[in-house]
């Protein structure tokens, strides 16, 4: 398995991945995850610009000719009251493309990612992952991540 830097040829099938995520997150969750109309061509054009954004890393996990993962790291300003020591990355996207890949590429990606965020001079990364999305938890716990904060919601009307 090869991870590298993201390129243009590697955004659709990131797309896929992305695609096939929230139609699983939306069954964990249906309101807050519930996918938009039109999200392929929206998430496509986001990638191609997330390319050649500073301050973010745009990873993929590559076996041959088939894409098993991707991982986005974008810095953020951690809040004035707040001091990580450094700057903050948040890894949002950030999927494999089997729940069973999490423990290899998924952890590859995001060992490959934080030497790249510490070598830039980030202290800290935040990585976003839903509460039933269980292989994934697994694979952030066995990679030493703490969780800082949960999310709960509620639908209104």
């Amino acid at each position: 398995m090869d991870v590298r830097k993201a390129e243009t040829t590697d955004i659709q099938a990131a797309v896929e991945l992305v695609e096939r995520n929230r139609r699983q997150l939306q069954k964990y969750q249906p309101v807050f995850w519930r996918k938009v109309a039109g999200s392929a061509q929206a998430t496509e054009n986001f990638l191609a610009k997330l390319l050649g954004e500073p301050d973010t890393f745009f990873l993929v996990a590559v076996e041959g000719s088939h894409m098993q993962g991707f991982l986005i790291a974008r810095k953020f300003a951690a809040p004035p009251f707040f001091d990580p020591g450094g700057d903050a990355y948040l890894i949002d996207d950030f999927c494999v493309s089997e729940p069973r890949l999490w423990l290899s590429t998924g952890e590859a990606l995001l060992s490959h990612a934080s030497t790249l965020i510490h070598e830039h001079g980030g202290a800290q990364i935040v990585v976003v992952c839903a509460d039933r999305d269980l292989a994934k938890t697994e694979m952030l716990r066995r990679s030493d991540l703490t969780i800082a904060s949960n999310w709960w919601t509620k639908a209104l009307g």
